[in-house]
């Protein structure tokens, strides 16, 4: 048996990991803005935070900062032309990240995971690598969103009249 010294070799996922990613200058602005916004900052064992957990901390007035911010993305997005279906999905993405966020704590902690201007930032950049491509996968998002939007609401009203009928 051979006792030779190996070299350690790096795997290969840290490499890629090192590799910058290639910003179009169009959207520039918008992936600092996502990046400061959702994952500036690591943790040791490689999860990536930014300040938007810190803004959401602060009662009542930092989740609205935080939806007014992000919806700068979906302002760049109209400029850019962006189809209304993948505007919608964006919209929504902001709606989700804001409404689970005015919970204490606990929503300051989903938005920290939930991460809906990075989201927002891929649906715009593939929107500008290959235009037209993705929208039927936003229609089933709009679509499924749309669906738990109006179960939450339906059933909550169907068991209140199902309630009173039966006083």
């Amino acid at each position: 048996m051979s006792r030779a010294i190996i070299p350690y070799r790096e795997p290969q996922e840290s490499a890629e990991i090192r590799r910058p990613e290639v910003i179009n200058p169009r959207i520039a602005d918008v992936e600092a803005l996502a990046r400061w916004m959702d994952y500036a900052f690591v943790l040791p064992g490689g999860f990536r935070y930014g300040l938007t957990g810190f803004i959401g901390l602060i009662p009542d007035l930092g989740d609205l900062v935080d939806a007014i911010i992000s919806l700068y993305i979906v302002w760049r997005a109209v400029q850019l032309g962006v189809p209304r279906v993948t505007l919608t999905r964006m919209v929504m993405n902001v709606g989700i990240e804001t409404a689970a966020g005015t919970v204490p704590f606990v929503g300051a902690l989903f938005d920290t995971v939930f991460k809906a201007n990075r989201r927002n930032y891929q649906l715009l950049r593939s929107h500008i690598n290959e235009p037209g491509r993705h929208t039927g996968k936003d229609w089933i998002f709009v679509l499924a969103v749309s669906l738990l939007l109006a179960a939450s609401v339906a059933i909550p009203v169907f068991l209140l009249v199902k309630l009173f009928q039966h006083l």
